[in-house]
């Protein structure tokens, strides 16, 4: 069985195996995550990444008394998650039915891509942003969050590599709505910070295709483009009259990180307003939980746990992070999860009374290796017979998880 540690990058020496970096956060950084350090250009290349630490497998490679073990990193976030979620938290009660929700919720979805796509389409042409048309969105979006929450949220890991752009921006307007709302953000203020989430990234309609949808490892010219998309955005944006300050912050300071660590300006914890740290969270998780083109997406409650560690080490706002796992659930919509009779069932929606018993949609019988006929379930009310084993990565159980999704809501 491989050691793994984490160690600080100025430990990293020639001769170490690489076995992931912590900083796989950075959305757009498709740096080859494994492999030997066979030479000092090795480790200067991960440096002008912003790597500031990573995960060697000291069985395979050099080691050193550097770092802390990968196991007591997981038992320490088992502690944290276990203790999160004995907290009280009034998770908003659904006013309607999911199913109902869910058809209103798919055609908010479309128009937000849409619009994302026109205003995209406007700045990539030289014309006037209208700031206006994301705002009424925003409100849509409001509106069916405190109707039922569950039904946009199970729509948010519905992907297509094709509409990667559109679907993560709309994404992380629904995640800071969960998120802001859940910290007493209301009103014209919240609609504010969901419409600036829903353009946030914008700037990278800038960036040449080429760059953008790479299949391969960004060289270090092409990364350092690529984060101009910030600077962009704000260019593109800057010029709207009447603009909410909060928008552009958004949009300014998605990447920077609590420790400074972030770009464009490498602003740290005391220059970050609220809504800017809210930002980076929502950012984060949808970024890491995506598929793309150079890596497969983490499981839901993998990035999780992982923001949990990132937050430890200053990256992102702890204190948001915990209450976006929170506003989430240990298993979160979505999320693909193992019940104890084998069956695998995508969850539907969260019991505020029990985030480890939530209302699932079976769709697979391990047993059998079969499709089942989708059937919701309960754990709260079956919680004598069934329950939750793990959550499942998809990539493991080889199974499609975009056809499971799709037969759980359709």
């Amino acid at each position: 069985m491989s050691q793994i540690k984490r160690i600080p990058v100025d430990a990293l020496e020639v001769g170490m195996y690489i076995a992931d970096v912590s900083n796989a956060w950075v959305p757009d950084n498709n740096f080859a995550r494994k492999g030997w350090v066979k030479n000092p250009r090795v480790i200067e290349q991960i440096i002008k990444l912003g790597v500031t630490d990573l995960y060697i497998d000291v069985e395979k490679g050099k080691g050193t008394e550097a770092g802390v073990e990968q196991e007591a990193i997981i038992q320490q976030q088992k502690k944290d998650i276990a203790s999160l979620v004995k907290k009280p938290y009034h998770r908003p009660t659904p006013k309607v039915a999911f199913d109902e929700e869910l058809e209103l919720a798919k055609e908010i979805q479309n128009e937000a891509h849409e619009l994302v796509n026109k205003v995209m389409q406007d700045a990539k042409m030289g014309k006037p942003v209208e700031v206006g048309p994301a705002q009424e969105t925003a409100g849509a979006v409001l509106q069916s969050l405190e109707k039922n929450q569950n039904a946009l949220l199970c729509l948010t890991h519905l992907r297509c590599k094709d509409r990667y752009l559109l679907e993560h921006s709309f994404n992380v307007s629904v995640l800071m709505g969960v998120l802001a709302s859940s910290v007493g953000v209301s009103g014209d203020d919240l609609q504010t910070l969901v419409s600036g989430a829903l353009l946030h990234d914008v700037g990278k309609i800038k960036i040449d295709d080429a760059i953008l949808h790479k299949p391969g490892q960004l060289e270090n010219h092409e990364w350092e483009e690529m984060k101009r998309h910030v600077t962009y955005g704000e260019a593109i944006l800057g010029p709207v009259p009447d603009l909410a300050p909060e928008i552009l912050d958004i949009v300014a300071h998605h990447h920077e990180r609590m420790d400074g660590s972030g770009y464009p300006r490498g602003l740290a914890e005391d220059q970050l307003p609220m809504h800017s740290r809210m930002a980076a969270v929502a950012d984060v998780y949808d970024a890491v939980t995506a598929d793309r083109v150079y890596h497969r997406g983490m499981p839901p409650s993998t990035a999780l746990k992982k923001m949990l560690e990132w937050s430890d080490e200053r990256h992102l706002d702890k204190t948001f992070v915990y209450q976006f796992i929170r506003c989430l659930s240990v298993y979160p919509s979505g999320c693909l999860v193992l019940l104890n009779n084998q069956r695998i069932a995508v969850v539907q929606s969260v019991n505020p009374d029990a985030m480890d018993k939530p209302v699932v949609t079976v769709v697979y019988d391990v047993k059998k290796k079969a499709a089942l006929e989708p059937f919701e379930l309960d754990l709260l009310a079956k919680q004598d017979e069934v329950c939750i084993e793990k959550a499942v990565d998809p990539a493991q159980t080889k199974l499609d998880l975009q056809a499971l999704l799709n037969s759980a809501i359709e």
